[in-house]
């Protein structure tokens, strides 16, 4: 089953500058996938824009990014059910993301806004099972001990635990890791490779 399917898509910053030319790929369930390139060489922009966050150009011909069979955008513009597609995508950025002054648990249950409705997250009210999913996806990284500290107080290896538990918390059905361990020194980096190799062991494509 194809999980990912790009074709023709170009991204172009101010006038000129061209992150993507006409990229096409296709990546598989299951498939534990390494864009390897230079810095500035559009990696972090093929993922923002495969998970919906941003557009690619709107002049550059025929272009769509489909995922699990249902467009994410198309010819530069986000598709109408491109929410509904983001739920199945966790993502894992580099910078960690977290809000430092809540504690692990509030950080991780930020992953499922995308499945409630908008009201339950502005008001913070979540329910027993998506507590209960958060705390799953805590002891399935390792860190299920530091629950109740404050994010600020975790070393970076165990911050960027916490933010790939936020991306599984709802279960994603893939995930995409832009630089997961660049923050991060080698013994940490190691850890998280390792981490990231388990789930997909387990059946999760990245």
């Amino acid at each position: 089953m194809t999980v990912i399917e790009v074709s023709g898509l170009t991204k172009t910053f101010g006038k000129s500058k061209k992150a993507l030319n006409n990229v096409s790929l296709e990546i598989r369930r299951g498939e534990m996938v390494a864009l390897i390139g230079a810095s500035g060489s559009g990696k972090s922009t093929l993922i923002r824009l495969i998970a919906g966050l941003i557009e690619g150009d709107k002049k550059s011909g025929p272009c769509c990014i489909d995922v699990l069979g249902k467009s994410v955008q198309k010819d530069g513009r986000i598709s109408a059910g491109a929410r509904e597609v983001r739920a199945d995508i966790g993502v894992i950025f580099q910078q960690f993301n977290l809000v430092e002054r809540l504690s692990v648990m509030s950080n991780v249950l930020v992953g499922v806004l995308g499945r409630i409705p908008r009201w339950r997250g502005y008001l913070g009210l979540f329910s027993r099972s998506e507590k209960q999913r958060a705390m799953a996806a805590l002891e399935r990284v390792g860190i299920a001990a530091a629950v109740r500290q404050r994010a600020s107080t975790l070393s970076g290896g165990q911050q960027q635990r916490v933010a790939i538990a936020r991306a599984l918390a709802t279960d994603p059905r893939f995930l995409l890791a832009d630089e997961p361990t660049g923050n991060l020194d080698s013994e940490m980096a190691k850890g998280v490779l390792t981490l990231l190799e388990e789930i997909n062991q387990q059946g999760t494509t990245i």
